[in-house]
């Protein structure tokens, strides 16, 4: 006769001890996580923060540019004299007769040129829209 036999391990499992066990994991995951987490708001209110400041940063130099362009639109000659007004010598000027592509080229404004004369547009509102108030 064949007869198998089969080892069993027969234990019980306390239902309190399986519910401590269960709670406790629960609390080292969710401490874990809470680190975590708490580690990348650091990271983001640092990034917030240095962000915060170079705006900042460009705000302010973005005032003194504006504050310095008003006081420059303040002056009434901004031309400077280069030739002794006393002398009368009478130097030969350059012919004003321009060809067609001189003109078109010194119209047409460069890249950084461009963003000067809308940014003088903006000026241009701003001084007045101060005179008028």
């Amino acid at each position: 006769m064949l007869t198998s036999s089969v080892l069993t391990f027969e234990f019980s499992i306390n239902p309190l001890i399986l519910f401590a066990i269960v709670a406790v994991s629960m609390l080292i995951g969710f401490g874990f996580r809470r680190s975590q987490t708490a580690k990348v708001h650091r990271k983001l209110v640092k990034a917030e923060s240095e962000m915060i400041n170079s705006h900042a940063e460009l705000l302010e130099m973005q005032k003194e540019y504006v504050a310095m362009e008003l006081r420059l639109r303040g002056i009434k000659d901004p031309v400077v004299v280069m030739t002794n007004p006393n002398s009368n010598s009478h130097e030969k000027l350059p012919n004003g007769r321009l060809n067609k592509k001189s003109l078109i080229k010194d119209l047409r404004p460069t890249r950084n040129e461009g963003y000067g004369m809308i940014y003088d547009n903006l000026l241009n509102k701003k001084a007045s829209a101060g005179a008028a108030s």
